[in-house]
């Protein structure tokens, strides 16, 4: 790993009081939601393929997208589409 990515990881174990490899795993963590949820900006996956990569509930994710400035991607179009479709389910 750089020496200036190094020096940035002992940084935030310190600042935080925790060890240098819990805040390595914990700009891991935050590295991959943003690139998780970059995916779902992009259209390049859906809401439950975005919560399931996160390993959180679809309510949870979409806060998470929230925190984040994400919208979600889903058309009001798509969204009475689907409800039409539940709708000749229940009949």
């Amino acid at each position: 790993m750089p020496e200036d990515l190094t020096a940035e990881v002992q940084a935030v174990g310190m600042s935080e009081h925790i060890e240098e490899s819990t805040a390595m795993r914990k700009l891991l963590r935050m590295g991959y939601e943003l690139y998780t949820a970059e995916q779902y900006r992009l259209g390049r996956t859906t809401l439950r393929e975005t919560a399931r990569r996160l390993n959180r509930s679809l309510c949870d994710t979409l806060d998470v997208l929230r925190q984040l400035g994400i919208a979600g991607n889903v058309t009001a179009d798509a969204t009475l589409q689907s409800l039409r479709s539940l709708g000749k389910g229940l009949t």
